[in-house]
């Protein structure tokens, strides 16, 4: 087919069809379906979708490849929906089967409908939901997938040039309403997209002059022309190709009459938007003709020529509504192969439609006598609404064959994409179990902190990943890999890494050192004049097998894309790229539209926010944000020792290769640069007594911190577990003399770097007889948010066995002679204080999940600069914050009175109090 030339007249005849059927598919969502007068309003932008319906044309049924991705913006969905059904090319969720012709024709009546009975239906814009959603973006979030469309072709280029199947020849399409394109993501990525030489990219603009509120005005004096000349000159300067499709045929046959050049020039040049727009509104030859010779009095001569109805085709002739014109824009868009192009296509707001021009269109609904026009000049029966083309007829042979070019396509990415996926299920196997751990060695370096972890994570994957497996072919000094090694050895060369600007002060350097993915566009100008500083990574870009990291200028919000875009590279291409990304935690917020974006997409990808809370505190001000973040698809982490990070990453890893971790494919660790000892963790996690040998002895404090445990290895495999799963007691003084629940015990959850105030504070209420336990939250997700309560919060209630049990103390006996006797009995439960560094959100829920009194100790206004004991005195969540805390909580959980029979405690054996009287410091209430 892509060696015939189009046939336009078939095309726009296709193109009226579909304009039909959109129109049809809004006024069914409007008016036939059952609602509550408190419902809101549907909508379904026709005005928009007649706007782009010929560049939808021209790309589906004729530019657009097998291949091929497409980001449509959300107000043309409807359109664009309709192309596909008439190309059959709604599939059953999920496969690459179709619908049946009436299933298809119930998707077309289930705009914005809700899948009660699991019958196909169409999103409000273009979702992974809908039945033509293979290949295309989602597109309710503007501004977002055009960016998503750029870095996924970047990833196809990076999986091509490390030697991965992918398939060839994908372009990267992305269709932006004049509007959408004053948003800053759209900027923000232009020259990336253009230096790192996205050549399979082509972003189309639908210039039609309006936006949602009404006509576009914009100041042309100080803009020096009209807005597409400003779209234009921008693109340009950031390294884009432009093509303008400004007119169609027949304005470009008369600029080649006599006079028709001034016609174009003033066509181009002598009108503002807000002008032109209303005089497409006029529908007055009359006035059109005066307002063109107002312009230029030499301009009467040439419009005599023309009788009234061609004056009005003039004036409404833009290239964006000519098929011909578009095609060859379209197609020339991908001849370079370097430079990303933008196609700015001129078109009219509400094409074909009443409401054309008209400044309130965005909203506007075409009446039911409208609807009936546009079914009866398709001669469509009134019985089906959705009816095809005649089986024989020019047109229905022309989408069967087109139709099938494309779906034919789609099996072969899907073939490709299996055996990708079998080729790594096959060396997955081979090599045998993923390690739990890289294992790390901590033994010379006893304090340190998490995101110096992430440096030698990363560092070692990445040496993994360049040691060759032939020992023929190790460097001079290179050693030879492990066996643990070498099954980590195919997950390291998919991994990779980015940045915005933070590489280094992430900790990414080893990962960048000589090692950025790029264009080779320079020379190593710093070794070649001998200035190159060997202590600072090698920065100079290049396009070796071994280069993995994509280094980005301060653009938090193009690198949140990119990890989203190569993250789902898994799902479309089979090959399971395992992206990674830093940022400063507290700059994620720039990135939340990209983020939020990327865990709806559902990609599979790592964001490390480091530094996170205020714990950076010589920083202060706003590096002190630390958000709740409880999204979908989302699991958070915050580890605090070396081995927790190791065993979340390598987990995160492999559940990523083994395509198990749905509903938690974003995963988010965030670390910090203040440092801890690593030996306090099984220091502490050695005082417990289900890690002791004799389970029978007596545990008192201090005698029994130095007791006979298991084996190390035992007891870190016990809490891995239980790290992955959520949260795990540090310090635990279950079964240690004194120990009385309803009395003194208290429960103190902390999270991250807080860790080491919880411990503080704990050691301190221990000297006043209190027992705080301490419970590390890995992962507030799942032991606290979505994803614990969907188990119901298993890991919380039923391995950490916190709950709201009332302990019972007896208080009095009485008795009456001849009764039994009674015993009187005041009972509390164990209540729990919470401290991180962070915005209270992330575990003020504790004490409602359990049902007991909570104090939340969190940073409730902004910070300052000053040293960590500076900065938790000043938020209140120091180690005494947390002590006064826990004293307060105990003296406020209130007292239950109860009766129970006396023969029902005959056998309870009291124990008294170590230590000091707590309760003359916190006086029960």
């Amino acid at each position: 087919m892509k060696n015939e030339k189009p046939d336009i007249a078939l095309l726009e005849n296709l193109a009226l069809r579909a304009h039909y059927y959109a129109m049809q598919m809004i006024d069914i969502a409007n008016h036939q379906r059952e609602h509550d007068r408190t419902d809101p309003k549907v909508g379904g932008h026709p005005a928009a979708s007649a706007s782009a319906l010929h560049i939808l044309g021209a790309l589906h049924l004729w530019v657009k490849g097998p291949f091929d991705h497409i980001a449509v913006k959300p107000h043309a969905s409807p359109a664009d929906h309709s192309y596909n059904y008439m190309l059959r090319n709604l599939l059953k969720f999920g496969t690459l089967d179709r619908l049946s012709d009436d299933e298809m024709k119930v998707a077309m009546t289930g705009l914005r409908k809700f899948s009660d009975q699991g019958q196909p239906v169409f999103q409000s814009y273009h979702s992974g939901w809908d039945p033509d959603g293979h290949n295309f973006f989602p597109s309710g979030s503007v501004g977002i997938p055009p960016v998503m469309a750029a870095y996924l072709a970047h990833a196809y280029r990076f999986a091509e040039e490390h030697g991965y199947e992918v398939p060839k020849g994908a372009h990267f399409w992305s269709v932006i309403g004049d509007s959408e394109f004053r948003e800053g993501s759209l900027y923000e990525a232009m020259p990336d997209a253009a230096e790192r030489e996205v050549g399979t990219l082509t972003w189309i603009v639908d210039y039609n002059r309006q936006s949602l509120d009404g006509h576009r005005i914009t100041n042309r004096e100080i803009m020096s022309g009209t807005d597409d000349e400003r779209i234009e000159r921008t693109a340009v300067a950031n390294g884009w190709e432009v093509i303008q499709v400004r007119h169609g045929r027949k304005r470009l046959a008369a600029f080649k009459k006599k006079g028709g050049d001034l016609f174009q020039q003033i066509l181009e040049k002598g009108f503002d938007d807000y002008e032109y727009q209303s005089l497409l509104r006029t529908k007055d030859p009359k006035v059109v003709r005066e307002a063109f010779i107002a312009k230029n009095s030499k301009l009467k001569s040439f419009l005599s020529e023309y009788k009234d109805r061609e004056v009005l085709e003039l004036l409404s002739g833009m290239g964006g509504h000519d098929m011909a014109e578009l095609i060859k824009a379209l197609e020339a868009s991908k001849t370079n192969k370097k430079k990303p192009t933008l196609v700015i296509a001129h078109t009219l707001k509400g094409w074909g439609l009443e409401c054309a021009a008209a400044s309130g269109n965005h909203s506007t609904l075409p009446p039911a006598e409208e609807i009936e026009g546009l079914r009866k000049a398709q001669n469509i029966p009134d019985s089906d609404v959705f009816a095809r083309f005649a089986k024989n007829s020019p047109e229905s042979k022309f989408l069967q064959s087109r139709g099938d070019e494309i779906w034919v396509g789609y099996k072969e990415q899907f073939a490709i994409r299996d055996r990708n996926k079998k080729k790594y299920a096959n060396a997955f196997s081979k090599s045998g179990p993923l390690p739990e751990a890289l294992n790390i060695n901590l033994k010379m370096v006893p304090i340190v902190h998490t995101q110096w972890m992430l440096g030698q994570l990363a560092a070692k994957l990445t040496r993994i990943a360049n040691t060759p497996t032939e020992e023929a072919k190790l460097k001079k000094g290179q050693k030879a890999l492990t066996a643990d090694e070498l099954k980590w050895k195919t997950p390291s060369e998919l991994f990779l890494t980015m940045a915005p600007d933070v590489g280094t002060s992430t900790n990414l350097n080893p990962t960048m050192d000589g090692k950025i993915f790029g264009p080779q566009i320079v020379e190593d100008f710093e070794s070649e004049y001998a200035v190159k500083d060997t202590k600072s990574p090698d920065i100079v870009p290049g396009e070796e097998i071994s280069h993995r990291h994509l280094r980005f200028e301060i653009a938090e919000g193009n690198a949140m894309s990119c990890v989203g875009s190569y993250g789902k590279m898994r799902e479309i291409t089979g090959v399971p790229l395992i992206p990674l990304m830093t940022v400063y935690d507290f700059f994620i917020k720039r990135a939340l539209d990209q983020f939020f974006y990327n865990l709806y997409w559902q990609s599979s990808f790592i964001a490390i926010g480091t530094p996170s809370g205020v714990s950076l505190s010589t920083e202060g001000a706003q590096h002190g944000w630390k958000s709740d973040i409880q999204i979908p698809n989302l699991i958070t982490w915050e580890p605090i020792f070396g081995v927790e990070l190791d065993w979340i990453l390598s987990e995160s890893i492999k559940l990523h290769l083994e395509n198990s971790n749905q509903g938690r494919t974003g995963v988010l660790i965030r670390l910090t640069t203040r440092a801890i000892e690593q030996a306090e963790f099984l220091k502490r996690l050695k005082l417990q007594k289900r890690f002791k040998r004799d389970q029978n002895a007596e545990l008192n404090l201090p005698e029994s911190s130095n007791s006979s445990t298991i084996d190390d290895q035992e007891i870190l495999e016990v809490i891995r577990k239980e790290c992955l799963a959520g949260g795990y007691y540090l310090l635990d003084y279950r079964g240690y003399t004194g120990y009385e629940p309803g009395d003194n015990v208290v429960n103190i959850f902390t999270m991250g770097t807080m860790v080491t105030e919880a411990l503080k504070a704990s050691d301190q209420l221990l000297e006043k007889g209190i027992y705080g336990n301490v419970i590390v939250v890995s992962s507030p997700d799942l032991l606290v948010g979505d994803l614990a309560q969907s188990n119901d919060y298993y890991q919380l209630r039923q391995v950490l066995n916190i709950n709201s049990d009332l302990h019972l103390v007896p208080k009095d006996i009485h008795g009456d002679g001849g009764t039994a006797e009674v015993l009187t009995l005041a009972g509390r439960r164990v209540p729990c204080v919470s401290v991180h560094d962070g915005e209270p959100g992330l575990l003020d829920n504790i004490g409602s999940i359990i049902g007991v009194r909570h104090i939340a100790l969190a940073t409730r206004h902004h910070s300052k600069s000053g040293r960590p004991s500076e900065i938790y005195k000043y938020h209140g969540i120091d180690g005494a914050s947390v002590f006064e805390a826990c004293g307060r909580v105990l003296s406020e959980t209130a007292l239950e009175q109860i009766s129970v029979s006396r023969q029902v405690l005959e056998n309870v054996q009291l124990r008294n109090v170590n230590g000091e009287n707590w309760q003359e410091l916190w006086p029960l209430n």
